[in-house]
């Protein structure tokens, strides 16, 4: 039955999603979708497939089964990656890299970069832009991870642990 709009955009959309490994199933049987402009958590125990499933969705898996969409389109195109930022839990960051080159990296190789935003971020922390990342806390390191993801300005955020 037609409700006389246009349909909502889906910012992730899962049908039948499944990851195994040599070990077992990660992830099975994984079918949601999730609207454009919507903020969503994804809970449930250790080992239940929350960073497998994120994983897939920033084209860093592929999935055993199923199909899994950001945007409309493949994880692996160029539409989904320009849309799309994630932070992962380890908050992978070259430790010789200041923070600065660090955000100018961010700024050459996304072409809708903040860097406003970014350095607002990096700076409400006071943490040194000439620092080395392998000199900062972890709470530093983390706070550059989030100016990484931010100054991306995403349409889909995606935050694996963002409170560890």
């Amino acid at each position: 039955m037609d409700m006389g709009g246009p349909l909502e955009e889906s910012a992730i959309e899962a049908h039948g999603v499944g990851r195994r490994y040599r070990r077992g199933w990660a992830l099975r049987d994984c079918s949601f979708r999730l609207p454009a402009g919507r903020i969503c958590g994804l809970v449930g125990p250790n080992g239940a497939g929350k960073t497998t499933l994120m994983s897939i969705a920033a084209n860093l898996l592929e999935p055993t089964e199923g199909t899994l969409t950001v945007f409309g389109a493949e994880p692996r195109s160029a539409e989904a990656g320009r849309r799309t930022a994630f932070l992962a839990q380890e908050k992978p960051l070259f430790k010789r890299f200041t923070v600065a080159e660090t955000l100018r990296l961010g700024r050459e190789l996304n072409p809708g970069w903040d860097q406003r935003a970014a350095e607002q971020i990096v700076r409400a922390g006071n943490v040194p832009l000439h620092a080395r990342i392998g000199t900062l806390s972890g709470g530093q390191r983390t706070r550059v991870a989030f100016a990484l993801a931010f100054g991306k300005r995403p349409d889909l955020l995606l935050l694996d642990e963002p409170m560890s």
